[in-house]
């Protein structure tokens, strides 16, 4: 009886109306008037496990996530605007491992605020002019001149636009198609489709936020 009284509670990352205690205990935490929803949260959890899990995606998820496949491809694709030589990317490249960022690039998480703190170092690692990558590289665990930085947001961000490009159209043209399309499985994934776009325009805004105050702050 407990678990078909919380089964039929729907899922809401934030704003919850009820919380699960002991999995037997379900209390308010606003007044639920009669003819309500009862919202509680499954947790923070971003929309592959739910899906996974639960079979639904959760829009404008805060805990929503992105696997950085194909970034470091990207870098090494561009080797002769980054790089001044594909020695020097090769040597920059080994640097990575002895500061644990061996996976910055290829196993990082985006979030709709940006790229993991490891994943920023690595950049300027990588990109960092030659003064910067030299000596102790912990230090760009910090942000580096702003021709670095900006090299590295540039990195990310080609990196988002060319993710979205690769799940094919705009976000408009998926919710045309989710007006349009009856079948359950089908329209979920189209809207998982839609939210991962929606994070990674989300952290493209961030880095081009965080460009414009670098400019105001004159570095």
């Amino acid at each position: 009886m407990h678990q078909r009284l919380v089964s039929s509670c729907s899922h809401r990352t934030v704003y919850c109306s009820a919380q699960l205690l002991l999995q037997v205990v379900l209390r308010a935490l606003t007044p639920i008037a009669k003819g309500d929803e009862v919202v509680l949260s499954y947790g923070p959890k971003g929309n592959d496990e739910l899906l996974t899990l639960f079979g639904f995606v959760d829009e404008e998820n805060t805990h929503d996530t992105f696997l950085t496949v194909g970034l470091e491809e990207l870098v090494r694709s561009q080797t002769a605007t980054l790089f001044a030589s594909e020695a020097e990317m090769e040597r920059r490249f080994a640097l990575l491992p002895p500061l644990g960022l061996g996976e910055a690039l290829s196993n990082a998480e985006l979030r709709p605020s940006g790229a993991p703190a490891s994943t920023w170092h690595a950049l300027r690692v990588l990109l960092g002019s030659a003064a910067e990558a030299s000596g102790d590289l912990s230090r760009l665990r910090r942000p580096a001149s702003f021709e670095t930085e900006l090299r590295a947001w540039g990195v990310v961000s080609r990196y988002c636009k060319s993710a979205r490009k690769a799940m094919g159209g705009a976000r408009k043209a998926d919710a045309a198609a989710l007006g349009r399309e009856s079948r359950p499985r089908a329209r979920l994934a189209i809207r998982f489709r839609m939210e991962k776009k929606r994070l990674l325009a989300a952290v493209e805004k961030a880095i081009a936020l965080a460009e414009q105050r670098s400019r105001r702050a004159g570095r």
